[in-house]
């Protein structure tokens, strides 16, 4: 039997910003150990493997990070039974179900699961195998037994026969106190188990337009690949809305399901690192009850949350306080208040958008490049590049700018109009104004170079790509 493990790798994860931005959100970071959080739901459910026969596994991502997750499964040097599904557009959780229940046979047996929660890796393989036994005429989902009353969850009413009754939306403090002290009350995971068939019935009965789409959507994509591109034009159609809404709350509601419903209760440890608050309490401390991370010298400081990129941090007299400098942004707040840290990228999207978008050191297809100094508006700019081994950057020109290239490592052909360059370290090539460039890593190391940008305007958009082997335009 086939089993399909269905990753779900979307949200900006805006409450860890300034460490989580759009173009690499908290899934695809470092935070609790030297895996990301990526990496660690995908070796978790691969210890489903001991307990069924064989899993698949499709991580649906938006189009803008594919090349991230790429790299990331190939870190962990595992054997190829992965793709990758880009969506055009985000559209929430209820279209990423509908094309996971598509995509496979409809025998097949699917779960589906967040990519950036914690979890007792033996309890949840535990819980998804249990479920099992239900999955021929319900839909499963898992739910999280609460610790204290929480506003900021979801929560799933269920009676002692695993009978789901009904899916609650986040409550008010009290209501969540009633939830609590009842019982019966359990927080939403946001996993489901289900049989692919049985998804099918429900998004035929309660959300049929989102299901039509999706149809749409796979009949006019390529999914002959490992890396598949949804065609725009039919997913971009889908309402945007939770599988939640659209699918679990009128499936628990109707007096004539379709299918059944089921939730397996899960005891244990369960952490959806939503904040820094709850990052700090995932992580090992010093003998003053501070997590550090980088170059951090604190005195007489304690409870804190100290994060430094790429500079020394130091503190006296603080408590209870989370402190995060990377190189474009610094944030100091309460830790108490660290769940208000998206109301703060609100305000900052008013003012510096760019901030909440990518980082100083944004990662390409084909490496990354760091902002070292200047603006799209002083007149210069230092970037430090890095190209992949085999990789090359776009066929392109500039109408704002001329650009200066240094090479600091490795070994690059360069293209400048009609002409080709082979450069090494402490080479360097200029290119005006308005001529076709190109840059290749033609050797077996990372090529780096500094390249300085001298133009009016030295913004990402000044960029026309003739040809590119990434897809972009």
């Amino acid at each position: 039997m086939i089993f399909n493990c269905v990753i779900m790798c979307g949200g900006s994860g805006s409450r860890l910003w300034p460490l989580s931005r759009k173009k690499l959100p908290k899934q695809f970071l470092k935070l609790v150990n030297n895996k990301t959080m990526l990496q660690n739901t995908i070796l978790r459910f691969k210890k489903l493997e001991d307990k069924l026969e064989k899993i698949n596994y499709t991580i649906i991502c938006n189009k803008d990070h594919y090349f991230i997750i790429d790299k990331q499964i190939h870190e962990l040097k595992l054997e190829n039974n992965f793709r990758i599904i880009c969506e055009p557009e985000g559209r929430d959780t209820a279209a990423v179900v509908a094309i996971a229940s598509l995509i496979e046979h409809e025998n097949t047996n699917t779960v589906v699961v967040p990519s950036d929660h914690i979890f007792d890796d033996d309890e949840i393989c535990n819980v998804i195998v249990n479920g099992l036994k239900y999955i021929n005429d319900g839909i499963i989902t898992m739910g999280i037994k609460p610790k204290s009353p929480q506003t900021g969850y979801g929560y799933i009413n269920v009676d002692d026969s695993n009978n789901t009754i009904k899916f609650v939306e986040k409550p008010d403090l009290e209501t969540a106190q009633k939830y609590f002290e009842d019982g019966n009350y359990l927080w939403n995971s946001g996993l489901f188990l289900f049989k692919n068939k049985n998804m099918i019935k429900c998004f035929n009965s309660y959300a049929n337009d989102i299901l039509h789409n999706c149809k749409n959507t796979i009949k006019n994509t390529d999914i002959s690949s490992e890396v598949i591109h949804l065609d725009s034009l039919s997913f971009e159609k889908c309402k945007k809305i939770s599988i939640d809404y659209a699918i679990m709350e009128p499936l628990t509601q109707s007096k004539n399901k379709v299918v059944n419903c089921y939730t397996i209760p899960y005891n244990g440890y369960w952490s959806d690192i939503g904040s820094f608050d709850s990052l700090y309490n995932e992580i090992k401390k010093d003998q003053n009850n501070n997590v550090i991370k980088g170059d951090v010298i604190t005195l007489d400081t304690n409870n804190c949350y100290i994060e430094s990129e790429n500079k020394t941090v130091t503190t006296i007299g603080l408590k209870d306080l989370v402190i995060v400098d990377t190189r474009d942004a610094l944030l100091v707040c309460d830790k108490s208040k660290s769940q208000d840290v998206k109301k703060m990228t609100k305000l900052v999207n008013d003012k510096k958008k760019e901030l909440l978008e990518i980082h100083a050191k944004a990662y390409r297809p084909w490496g990354w490049y760091t902002n070292i100094e200047g603006n799209d508006y002083s007149g210069f700019k230092v970037k430090r590049i890095g190209v992949y081994p085999k990789k090359r950057l776009s066929l392109q020109s500039h109408d704002k700018r001329s650009e200066h290239w240094v090479m600091i490592k490795g070994k690059a052909k360069v293209q400048v109009g009609k002409d080709f360059h082979i450069l090494h370290k402490n080479q360097s090539v200029y290119i005006p104004i308005g001529v076709l460039h190109r840059m290749e890593n033609i050797g077996s190391e990372m090529v780096e170079f500094i390249e300085t940008q001298i133009g009016d305007y030295l913004g990402e958009d000044d960029i026309k790509r003739y040809q590119d082997d990434f897809g972009r335009v």
